[in-house]
């Protein structure tokens, strides 16, 4: 009875086995989204695994750039282009190992509402980061960056090295919908950018082109609302209270030192201050001197770190007043601190941001 037993366990064994092959072979596995205008619709280019003889068999998806093909398909709706891939190739199309999702900057003003709900319906992870990018994103994640790994992973790989050094707003889908749900009337996106050096070849390797998020876009639920450079991004992370690490190049002395800022922290409050709101903003961290010229004192490295910071602070300041967006949980601030004159305003902060004015300080200590 009891080999009789082991010889059914590993029967069973071997159809599951065979299934989750058969499942593998039945579905193309989306691997990254690249968004573009196509007249009243979209055309869409998922990249997507091609398989290979580990996947085939029910082993782990091999990532290489030799088992990567991106398939385009075009429609008036996300899903009318998922339903035509479908239609075209005979498989299931399974969305949940997308890793970043690219929208051409042409649809800047198109709902992004609309892309949310596409996102949740087609059970994409929450966490997965949204870009914009200059021009096609088709052309983009379609490049060939780096032999030996799928340019997504590259591409992700960017974006959230930027994110994590406090460079560029984290933009994941779950925090956009936040934003919008909870008030907030804009939300800050990274752009990808991928320009390829004077006189190289359309088949660029990494080394050929210059990679990276140098800038955002302010995004309403109805569109394009404005654009801010790389230096206002930090700024309203520090803003925001949720930087957490920076890397700084500061002018200390006759030259140029680069620090590492850690451990930060952000305390904010707001007051009403003669009728207008008070933004007050205390910086603290540490930092680490990385390179520096010879005889440049701790002081001046970190004065100037302090005043890099204020600076930052007063391009994301600057970027919010021009905007008249709240991008910064001002209105949470308000309702926790001055309920009176939060009600006052309706649901509608664009009067607090327009008569806001601000208060920062930053300390730093030497790690």
């Amino acid at each position: 009875m009891k080999k009789l037993t082991i010889l059914l366990f590993a029967f069973a064994a071997m159809l599951l086995c065979g299934c989750e092959a058969g499942e593998v072979q039945r579905r193309i596995v989306v691997h990254a989204l690249g968004i573009d205008p196509l007249g009243d619709g979209y055309e869409v280019s998922y990249q997507v695994f091609s398989g290979g003889t580990s996947s085939e068999q029910g082993g782990p998806v091999d990532a290489s750039e030799s088992t990567v093909v991106t398939l385009l398909a075009q429609g008036r709706t996300l899903y009318e282009t998922e339903e035509s891939l479908r239609l075209r190739t005979g498989k299931e199309v399974f969305m949940g190992d997308v890793e970043l999702i690219v929208i051409s900057d042409e649809l800047k003003d198109a709902d992004l509402t609309e892309f949310l709900r596409y996102f949740r319906i087609a059970d994409i992870y929450l966490g997965v980061n949204v870009v914009y990018c200059r021009g096609s994103a088709g052309d983009l994640i379609g490049q060939k960056l780096n032999q030996g790994s799928a340019t997504a992973l590259l591409l992700k790989g960017v974006v959230e090295t930027a994110i994590d050094r406090d460079r560029a707003c984290s933009s994941r889908i779950i925090e956009i919908s936040n934003t919008f749900s909870d008030g907030g009337s804009a939300a800050v996106i990274p752009v990808l950018s991928l320009e390829k050096e004077g006189g190289k070849s359309e088949d660029s390797t990494v080394t050929d082109v210059t990679l990276g998020v140098f800038e955002s876009l302010l995004i309403t639920k109805d569109g394009f609302a404005g654009e801010i450079g790389e230096d206002a991004a930090m700024g309203i992370r520090l803003l925001r209270g949720d930087a957490s690490e920076m890397s700084l190049e500061v002018e200390a002395g006759e030259g140029i030192a680069a620090v590492e800022l850690k451990n930060l922290k952000i305390k904010r409050k707001i007051s009403i201050d003669g009728g207008a709101p008070l933004l007050k903003v205390a910086i603290e961290g540490i930092y680490d001197v990385r390179s520096a010229q010879e005889g440049v004192s701790e002081d001046e490295i970190s004065d100037a770190a302090e005043k890099q910071l204020l600076y930052l602070c007063a391009q994301g300041f600057e970027a919010l007043k021009s905007s008249g967006k709240d991008f910064i949980g001002l209105g949470k601030l308000l309702e926790k601190y001055e309920q009176g004159y939060a009600l006052r305003q309706n649901g509608d902060f664009g009067g607090a941001i327009e008569g806001l004015w601000a208060s920062v300080e930053a300390k730093l200590k030497k790690y």
